[in-house]
């Protein structure tokens, strides 16, 4: 397993931890159970789960650095 602060920012975390109404350590987490996904950038997003417009058991947010961050519905 990747060591998740080589991933992730605490300031990311933050700040998607309030778009998806979880504490930051609730992330960590589901970021280690796999539960929740991190993608670098959208193109990594887009080949594993295609058009995300498409994906209804998805919540999914982006920042503005490019990262996005998944976890099911």
């Amino acid at each position: 397993m990747k060591n998740i602060a080589d991933i992730i920012h605490i300031g990311e975390l933050i700040a998607v931890s309030k778009v998806f109404q979880l504490n930051p350590y609730k992330m960590v987490t589901l970021i280690e159970n796999g539960l929740m996904e991190v993608f670098e950038n959208k193109e990594a997003f887009l080949k594993k789960y295609g058009n995300h417009e498409t994906n209804e058991d998805l919540d999914w947010c982006e920042l503005n650095n490019g990262k996005i961050f998944t976890k099911p519905k």
